[in-house]
């Protein structure tokens, strides 16, 4: 596993070695320098104790290859904005079982499960995702939604994955299936969207434009759904009425 440095330690090391590898240090620079050394490291630890006010995560005991997290296995870094504060290169899994965001101590480095409803949205590898909440219609449900597409008209995912078994010989064999739910927002109003069908259902006032556009793309729905209605979805936002 990855383990993040925090910047203020990183500053802290520096620090020492500009200071002690001169050949004859000044006492008064030596003194002045540990105590920014200090305010640096408190105002530091002041400023992330928010971020660690969640509860310690127990790991998923994998039986073999199976997880239930986002993308890969392993850290991965981007920023939160946690209760009303944005935190930057931060360390984080996202659990799809559980809908929950884990970070890493910055002392400790153990893994807190942060407080889900204190998050409006996180970025990881360039995936943004969005605290959405239930809609008066009952479309969405109140959870995180990767955010495809941010036009006029919104793309967003919800990812999630479920623990399911099979036998295999004398042993039962564990795999998380993950589940790709995909919404248009449009006119504030959700639409539950699988096909170009279903698309067109909701943007059709511009069908010849958006017909083009994936013929001359050659777009796939079997082979790329989420890049199809993204692309219906810039299309519609660029075409004049």
């Amino acid at each position: 596993m990855k383990r993040s440095l925090p910047t203020c330690a990183l500053l802290l090391v520096l620090l020492q070695v500009a200071v002690f590898g001169q050949s004859r240090p000044d006492t008064l620079f030596l003194a002045a320098a540990r105590q920014y050394q200090q305010s640096l490291y408190d105002g530091s630890i002041r400023g992330q104790s928010r971020l660690f006010n969640g509860t310690e995560h127990r790991d998923y005991l994998a039986q073999s290859d199976e997880n239930p997290y986002f993308n890969i296995d392993d850290w991965q870094y981007g920023f939160i904005y946690y209760d009303d504060v944005r935190y930057d290169s931060v360390a984080m899994f996202y659990d799809l079982s559980r809908d929950q965001v884990i970070t890493e101590h910055m002392l400790t480095g153990a893994k807190i499960e942060l407080i889900a409803k204190k998050i409006s949205s996180f970025e990881m590898n360039g995936h943004l995702f969005e605290r959405l909440y239930k809609d008066s219609a009952g479309v969405i449900s109140e959870g995180f939604y990767e955010r495809l597409y941010n036009g006029p008209t919104k793309v967003y995912v919800r990812r999630t994955k479920q623990l399911s078994s099979r036998p295999s010989g004398n042993e039962l064999v564990y795999t998380f299936d993950q589940r790709n739910r995909i919404y248009l927002k449009k006119d504030n109003k959700y639409y539950p969207v699988k096909s170009k069908k279903s698309v067109f259902k909701i943007l059709g006032d511009k069908k010849p434009a958006l017909r083009a556009m994936l013929k001359n793309e050659e777009i796939k729905f079997k082979v790329g759904r989420e890049h199809g209605i993204v692309r219906m979805a810039q299309t519609y936002d660029s075409t004049p009425q």
